[in-house]
């Protein structure tokens, strides 16, 4: 522990006010006081406080050198870097906190899944394997992660994590000792940390609230059914290729259950029922589709096990989002909601754009890729810590509840 002038020297530090930004210095104080109630040593609230400033203010690559410079304690980067590291406090009641606190705004929102991918160069960083990344749409040598990202029209920002370890690293004895890996630590698909982190939102706060993401990709089909079979709201952006049944719901599969890729299943419903979305002069041009159109789907049934669940899975609403009706929907959009309007699905699909653009934006700007240490602990500390200070940044920019405007 640090002795009395190093921490009265940090507190007044810490009480600095960041430099100047759009919203009040109460909302700093509100967020911190909930965030970080739950640390037993007031050095540890001081040390999350200053790291958090310290992702704010520092120039270029936020690492625990830059961070410890750009507070103003020089000589107190050791200390920063044991706090990250190795000091002994959980991630997660900082992460319910955070969830807790940003489910107050009274706004319509929604948990957004956000897969990422973060290039690292080398391979001692934690987690560090080649992957094919959907960022840039290539392989990639880096750490693949999943998150869960709060997102409302008023503000956005990331609440919880997983680092999805590769085979390889888990095999790997000597990188696992080296980062403290977790001994119960095993595979996990990007349908388990997914899952995992729907867990998590879920025990912290509204369990009502609709989930989102992006699920196009290897193995489509089985992580549609392991989401769908949960008893939540959820709103899934699909592949083309997705294949959806459209047959008689009282049949089981080859007796009556017509399949089809999804990107046909609206040609009927564009022609028949499509939604002009006429552009007002205000707006931007190309900013909302030109076409919406919805019908009633439901998830193919293979064999017997999921022909006893179908009653789970439901009957699903199919969006389709068209900006060219001359071509196939730019977007497919599969939902549980029951009897959701296309203009309101639409309106929260915009939410996963959003929080995919604060990811390669703010994202960058707080630091959340710039993790270089081979702790594993490290790394998800170093990352609530981040999301601590994207939320703050978030909320300040977007000002008072009642104000508009999105903020990512």
């Amino acid at each position: 522990m640090a002795d009395d002038t190093s921490l009265k020297k940090l507190a007044h530090l810490t009480r600095i006010t960041p430099p100047p930004l759009v919203g009040s210095e109460d909302i700093v104080t509100e967020l911190c006081a909930a965030l970080f109630a739950g640390f037993r040593r007031y050095d540890q609230r001081v040390r999350a406080r200053q790291y958090m400033d310290g992702l704010l203010r520092a120039e270029g690559r936020k690492s625990i050198a830059n961070i410890a410079a750009a507070v103003g304690v020089p000589g107190d980067e050791q200390r920063l870097h044991h706090f990250v590291s190795s000091s002994p406090w959980a991630v997660n009641p900082v992460r319910k906190a955070l969830a807790a606190f940003l489910e107050e705004d009274d706004l319509p929102s929604a948990w957004v899944a956000l897969p990422v991918s973060i290039p690292k160069a080398g391979e001692h960083t934690v987690g560090v394997s080649r992957h094919f990344s959907p960022d840039s749409g290539q392989l990639v040598n880096g750490q693949r992660a999943y998150s869960m990202w709060y997102a409302s029209e008023r503000v956005v920002a990331p609440v919880s994590w997983r680092l999805n370890l590769h085979n390889a690293w888990l095999r790997d004895n000597r990188r696992r000792t080296e980062a403290e890996d977790p001994d119960e630590l095993s595979a996990a698909t990007p349908e388990d940390c997914v899952t995992g982190l729907l867990d998590d939102v879920r025990r912290w706060g509204n369990s009502t609230r609709l989930v989102m993401m992006d699920a196009r990709g290897a193995d489509e089909q089985r992580h549609l059914a392991g989401l769908f079979e949960r008893e939540s709201p959820v709103a899934v952006r699909i592949s083309g290729q997705t294949l959806l049944a459209l047959g008689d719901q009282g049949r089981g599969a080859g007796h009556g259950e017509h399949l089809a890729p999804a990107r046909t299943v609206l040609d009927p419903a564009r022609r028949l029922r499509s939604v002009l979305r006429r552009k007002e002069r205000h707006e931007p041009a190309g900013e909302l589709p030109l076409a919406t159109a919805t019908a009633g789907v439901r998830l193919p049934a293979s064999g017997e096990a999921e022909r006893s669940a179908r009653g789970r899975l439901g009957h699903l609403t199919l969006l389709g989002v068209w900006h060219d009706l001359r071509r196939p929907p730019a977007e497919l959009w599969l939902t549980n909601i029951d009897q959701p309007s296309a203009v309101s699905l639409l309106r929260m699909t915009q939410l996963i754009h959003t929080v995919s653009s604060g990811w390669r934006t703010r994202g960058e700007t707080i630091g959340l890729r710039d993790y270089e240490g081979r702790s594993f602990q490290g790394w998800h500390r170093h990352m609530t810590l981040g999301s601590c200070a994207y939320a703050m940044l978030a909320l300040r920019s977007a000002g008072p509840a009642n104000g508009s405007g999105l903020s990512a």
